[in-house]
C-alpha cells in the first residue's frame, strides 16, 4: 500500500502525507477548466514519473482518479505542472457519502526540515508540503470559502512563522483526461530543486468548520508508489 498522511495529505505519499505531528493515518484535500494552457513545455528542467493503471491504493475510486503520468516541468519563469488519469474528469464527479471534498494535487517539499502546521489539514497538524497544487471539487451546497477558483495554489510557508496559509488561483484546465497548472516560479521562491508527490483523494472537514482544515482523507491513486519524487530529475 502507498503510504500517505493527512498530515500530507493533500497528495502523498509516504512522505507525501504522512509527516503530521498527530501522525494520522491520512490527511487533509476541484471544476470545468479556466483558460487556455499556453506554455510550451517541450523544453526545460523536468521531472516525470509514470504510474500503472489500476493500482489503486483505494478500490473505491473511478478511472478518473487513476493516475498514469506525473510531471513537473520549468521553462523559463514558469513551472507546468500535468496530471495525466486513466478516463477523462466527469463535470460532477461522484462523491462519498462521507467526504467534503474530491482533490487531484501535487505537493512539493521545498524545505526537508521544515514541517508547516495547519491548514488544509487541522491547525496541530504538521505535514512536510510547503506548496499544494490542487484542483478542488466541493459537493453540492458545501464551499471552502479559502478556495476561490478550481485551480489554486496553496503557500504554506507563512505558516512557519505564525501566519496564515495564503491561497491563490491559478492557470488551470481539463482536457478529457488531463490536468494542466501553470504556475508562476515566483509563487514558490523559485527553488532550483524540491521533492515532490501527486494524488487523487477525498477529504472531510474536522467537524467543527471547515476553516480548521480536514483531518480524515482517503488517497485513491498516489505518484509516486513509495517514498517522493525528485526536480529536477
Amino acid at each position: 500500500m502507498k503510504v500517505i498522511g493527512i498530515g500530507g495529505s493533500l497528495l502523498l505519499g509516504t512522505a507525501l502525507m504522512v509527516g503530521c505531528n498527530e501522525r494520522n493515518d491520512q490527511t487533509g484535500p476541484t471544476s470545468p477548466a479556466t483558460g487556455p494552457i499556453s506554455a510550451d513545455v517541450a523544453a526545460g528542467n523536468t521531472s516525470v514519473v509514470l504510474d500503472a493503471t489500476g493500482d489503486w491504493v483505494d478500490i473505491t475510486g473511478q478511472d478518473y482518479q487513476d493516475e498514469v503520468r506525473a510531471e513537473i516541468t520549468k521553462k523559463g519563469n514558469t513551472f507546468v505542472f500535468v496530471m495525466t488519469l486513466a478516463g477523462a474528469v466527469q463535470d460532477n464527479p461522484p462523491f462519498p457519502s462521507w467526504a467534503d471534498m474530491l482533490l487531484w494535487d501535487f505537493a512539493l517539499d521545498t524545505r526537508p526540515t521544515a514541517f508547516p502546521v495547519g491548514y488544509p489539514f487541522t491547525k496541530k497538524t504538521a505535514a512536510p508540503w510547503e506548496f499544494v497544487i490542487g484542483h478542488f471539487v466541493y459537493p453540492s451546497g458545501f464551499t471552502d470559502p479559502r478556495v476561490p477558483s478550481p485551480g489554486v495554489l496553496l503557500d504554506r510557508t507563512p505558516l512557519l512563522n505564525g501566519g496564515e496559509v495564503k491561497v491563490t488561483p491559478i492557470q488551470f484546465t481539463i482536457d478529457g483526461a488531463k490536468m494542466t497548472w501553470v504556475v508562476d516560479a515566483a509563487l514558490l521562491g523559485d527553488p532550483s530543486t524540491f521533492q515532490w508527490a501527486a494524488g487523487t483523494s477525498a477529504w472531510q472537514t474536522s467537524g467543527e468548520d471547515v476553516k480548521n482544515g480536514y483531518n480524515q482523507g482517503r488517497h485513491f491513486d498516489l505518484v509516486p508508489d513509495e517514498g517522493l519524487a525528485a526536480w529536477p530529475k
